[in-house]
């Protein structure tokens, strides 16, 4: 039977690039880092010799980001769209999301669209939302409630 979320997984290139982004760009805290291979690994990856290093981020809520660089075997490019079956994207509740929007611009983070509001039928504001990619290219949402 299901408990809860852990968390959620990223692939990524260069976990030191990667984690830079995630912590100074994101504001987010890194964890526990620790590279990891042996039977167990290999076990649970299906990958003979997988070795990889990983780092895990969090916002202090419980739900965490674990960030996974494969030393063996390495990976490929990214190739993921946002309508390709198997994509997956994270998404952020943020407060005051054009303040946000701006500001992580400013620090690289490239977005597909401003945030967007979702009106009901009396244009009043319900949420405003945008998505971007992060280094690697995995999908990230940032969505505001009001």
């Amino acid at each position: 039977m299901l408990k809860s979320f852990f968390h959620t997984g990223f692939v990524v290139k260069d976990i030191d690039t990667s984690a830079k982004f995630y912590t100074e760009v994101l504001g987010m805290r890194m964890g526990e880092r620790f590279e990891r291979e042996g039977a167990f690994v290999e076990q649970v990856l299906a990958f003979p010799g997988a070795h990889i290093d990983r780092a895990m981020l969090d916002k202090g809520e419980g739900h965490k980001l674990e960030l996974v660089q494969y030393l063996n075997p390495t990976s490929g490019s990214p190739t993921v769209n946002r309508n390709d079956l198997g994509a997956a994207h994270l998404a952020f509740f943020v407060e005051d999301l054009d303040k946000f929007y701006v500001e992580t611009s400013q620090k690289g983070l490239k977005y597909n669209n401003p945030p967007t509001p979702a009106t009901d039928d009396h244009g009043k504001v319900l949420m405003k939302a945008c998505y971007a990619q992060d280094p690697d290219g995995n999908w990230l949402e940032f969505v505001e409630i009001f």
